[in-house]
């Protein structure tokens, strides 16, 4: 593919053979827009992909399978500010919609941009790994009700073999 037809073929493709390279189940509502349902063995992530033609960006958001009650909002505020002082790319936060925790980030595509395929493939697997890393913080929220600091000192310890 010369680098006119990259820069003028829409991202979204690219993500869709990125996603399907994975085996992950996914669908298109337009050609803007990418949806894909993956399992990790900590729970479900939906990923949606949007493409803004007009500002030349693609916004990608992962939803985790995790609501929090309303008491417990605050230390949920807490953990995702002490997580996102630790993230070089991209941040937590609570859908106001729907009160999910969900992981954003936007991608500004230049046309100078001739591996984006690679960046965008980084950029979900990264996305996810930050995702997978962060989880048991959240859950040491919900479930064990620990304070913000605790359950993010819980959730970077490092550990050697499985129990």
């Amino acid at each position: 593919m010369d680098f006119d037809s990259l820069y003028s073929s829409n991202p979204i493709d690219f993500v869709e053979e990125i996603i399907h390279s994975k085996k992950w189940a996914f669908s298109r509502a337009d050609s803007d827009e990418l949806v894909a349902d993956i399992s990790s063995e900590l729970c479900q992530y939906r990923l949606y992909f949007a493409w803004s033609e007009r500002i030349k960006a693609i916004n990608f958001t992962i939803t985790f399978d995790l609501k929090f009650p309303l008491y417990s909002l605050r230390s949920v505020y807490e953990l995702l500010a002490l997580i996102n002082e630790k993230l070089w790319i991209g941040h937590f936060d609570i859908t106001s919609r729907n009160g999910i925790l969900a992981f954003r980030y936007t991608l500004l595509v230049s046309k100078n941009n001739e591996n984006l395929y690679n960046q965008l493939e980084e950029l979900v697997d990264l996305a996810i790994y930050e995702c997978e890393k962060y989880f048991p913080a959240f859950q040491f929220i919900l479930i064990e009700e620990s304070q913000p600091r605790e359950a993010l000192e819980l959730c970077l310890c490092e550990t050697i073999g499985k129990a």
